[in-house]
Parts: structure tokens; C-alpha cells; sequence
């Protein structure tokens, strides 16, 4: 399945736009809602195999008085999505997408492709994509994900500001 068809248009909202709200939002919820999820399933032609190897995207909702009163979203500049950007392919492996940079590569496939699981497997060659949650920490925000990073951002615009290892 191609992931991106389901997320068809998904792209950044660094400036925070005005929102309309379907239902009720209690009155009491004074709040940010911040999410983080895949948000980028391709680089170039290339697509990525699974829903969990989508670029990490960072997503906040202001809520005040029963409103959203804005929305922004922003890709976590994480070194994986910062690799694939600039050669606009898929130049870090994910949970379920191993890259193959290398056009040669494509020749000897097979061969590739297990070695290339097999180095993935090392510590050193894990991704630094983190779109799974949100923790804050003594008074700091980060985002994770399974593999030993983790980034610092800022809760009200969403920057990445340091990778944390």
C-alpha cells in the first residue's frame, strides 16, 4: 500500500491558521494539543513501505474558551528527514522500508537488501526519525520514538532544537 495516497496533500503549517471545529469542545479546556505521527511517505518517486516510516510530523492545536483558535504543523528536522530531503529519495532505512540510495544497488537487489537489514540492525544505523509521542521532562518537551534518540522541540512553534541521545 502506498501510505501517502492516505495523507494525500499533508504538508507544513509552520504559521498558525484558524481552524473550525465540528462538535463541542468543553469551555473549561484551556490548552495546546500537541500530536506526533508520520506525516512525509515519499522522497522523489520512492515510497515508504510501512505506516510507521513516514517522516516525523508535529502537529499543535491551541484550544481556549471552546475553540481551536489555531492550528500549525511543522517536519521534525531530524537527520534522517534532513538526508532524504536534500537527495529528495529515501536515504535512511524505517521500520519497514530499507533504502537503497545507491541506484546501482537496484542491480544487485537481493544481496543488498539483506546486507542492508543487517546493518540497520546496528545501534550506529538506527533512524533518528522520531514520530511516535510527545513526553515533557522537567520542563522540556521531546519527541520519540523506539530507537535510542530522541529531540528536544519547542512546544509553542514547534522547532526542533536538539537531538538527544
Amino acid at each position: 500500500m502506498v501510505w501517502s495516497t492516505i495523507w494525500f496533500g499533508l504538508c507544513e503549517t509552520p504559521e498558525p491558521i484558524s481552524t473550525e471545529v465540528l462538535g463541542t469542545i468543553p469551555p473549561w479546556i484551556q490548552s495546546s494539543l500537541l500530536r506526533n505521527g508520520p506525516g512525509k511517505f515519499e522522497f522523489g518517486n520512492q515510497h515508504y513501505n510501512h505506516w510507521f516510516d513516514g517522516m516525523a510530523m508535529l502537529h499543535q492545536f491551541k484550544i481556549e474558551d471552546g475553540k481551536v483558535t489555531y492550528y500549525r504543523s511543522r517536519f521534525l528536522q531530524s537527520d534522517a528527514y534532513k538526508k532524504n530531503s536534500a537527495r529528495d529519495l529515501i536515504m535512511v532505512s524505517e521500520f519497514g522500508t530499507v533504502a537503497m540510495p545507491d541506484p546501482c544497488k537496484n542491480f544487485f537487489l537481493n544481496g543488498n537488501t539483506f546486507f542492508g537489514l543487517l546493518n540497520h540492525t546496528l545501534p550506529s544505523e538506527a533512524t533518528d526519525n522520531a514520530s511516535v509521542s510527545f513526553v515533557k521532562y522537567k520542563g522540556d518537551c521531546f519527541v520519540t520514538t523506539e530507537t535510542n534518540y530522541m529531540y528536544r522541540v519547542g512546544p509553542e512553534s514547534l522547532e526542533t532544537r536538539d537531538k538527544v541521545q
